[in-house]
């Protein structure tokens, strides 16, 4: 008789192991969609666990980031043939009709239907509307509640060379970097230090959030993110593509927060090209010359500069994937 409870004892023990160890793993596959109150850090064994999993994390919806939440982490071991930093589990394809009231679009899809979808743009998109019944990319959510069921996220541009899939979703570019930051693959924006904590929608002035804090071994960054789409006709890709007081204040933050900490912490900006036919990246002098003025200002105080380009791998199926290309590319803030 004991020796039957002692079995039922050990195997209720297992069960809570696999259902802790399978928690442990959510958490740190989708580092934007973490719980609103997050555990501690897992033990080594469990990061090891991670590790071993080449397959990407599902689509980390940004947008409903919850603020100052943090992950203690470990880099992990990179796949330098994969650097999947974003996935789309479900794409819908079809024409633009045409954008409008800035957040929304008219989209035929393949069968003739036309439906209205969410355009996560607010800006002017200047060089991604001028293709008529361009083809676009869209995402699918079966969430019942929402308004609009479709989400534009990539369209098709002519470049002047071929035809180019664009990434317009811009808060995914957010996604991306910290999944890059989670898989080791941004060493050059982390001083190519150890990764001990990643928090994200952090708190540090009275009205504002920065993207990203990292902790390393060595100090810690500051990182805001910009997803970049505009490109010039010399294959530079440039932001914004408007004036945006939102984002000057940005810069003028960072370049604050290098004054008042000096060496013992690095503000940075990443610029995330959602493109892969960009060579070079510069702030626009043409769209916004004070933010491109704050950006070499900011340089100059000694707040770091990256921009890294994107290849969104065209789906043959419902699925797509963003890939993370070789970087960073050269930033020009001196035109």
């Amino acid at each position: 008789m004991l020796q039957r409870i002692s079995l039922v004892t050990m195997a209720a023990t297992r069960r809570r192991l696999r259902s802790s160890s399978s928690a442990t793993k959510e958490l740190l596959g989708d580092l934007v969609d973490a719980p609103k109150k997050p555990k501690r850090a897992p033990k080594a064994a469990s990061v090891d666990a991670i590790a071993k999993e080449r397959t990407p994390p599902k689509r980390a919806k940004a947008a409903a980031a919850k603020p100052g939440k943090s992950l203690e982490i470990v880099a992990l071991a990179a796949d330098a043939d994969a650097r999947v930093v974003y996935t789309y589990p479900r794409l819908v394809q079809g024409k633009l009709l045409k954008r409008y009231k800035r957040f929304l679009a008219d989209i035929q899809l393949a069968n003739d239907e036309v439906v209205t979808v969410h355009c996560p743009n607010t800006g002017p998109m200047v060089g991604l509307l001028d293709m008529p019944l361009a083809n676009v990319q869209l995402s699918l959510s079966d969430n019942p509640k929402r308004k609009y069921a479709h989400t534009l996220e990539q369209i098709q541009v002519d470049n002047g060379q071929g035809l180019e899939w664009v990434g317009v979703h811009s808060t995914s570019a957010n996604a991306m970097v910290g999944n890059a930051l989670r898989h080791g693959w941004l060493p050059d924006v982390v001083g190519h230090a150890r990764i001990t904590k990643i928090s994200a929608e952090v708190k540090h002035t009275a009205h504002s959030r920065i993207d990203f804090v990292v902790e390393t071994d060595a100090k810690t960054y500051y990182i805001e993110v910009k997803s970049v789409t505009l490109l010039t006709e010399n294959g530079r890709a440039v932001f914004p593509d408007t004036v945006s007081t939102r984002a000057q204040k940005h810069v003028e933050e960072l370049i604050a927060l290098q004054a008042s900490h000096g060496t013992s912490i690095q503000p940075t900006i990443v610029f995330v090209i959602q493109r892969r036919d960009s060579s070079s990246f510069a702030p626009s002098t043409a769209h916004d010359p004070a933010f491109a003025a704050l950006c070499a200002r900011a340089k100059a105080a000694g707040v770091h500069l990256f921009a890294y380009a994107c290849e969104l791998m065209t789906p043959t199926s419902e699925s797509g994937h963003v890939v993370l290309l070789p970087g960073p590319l050269p930033v020009i803030t001196d035109d």
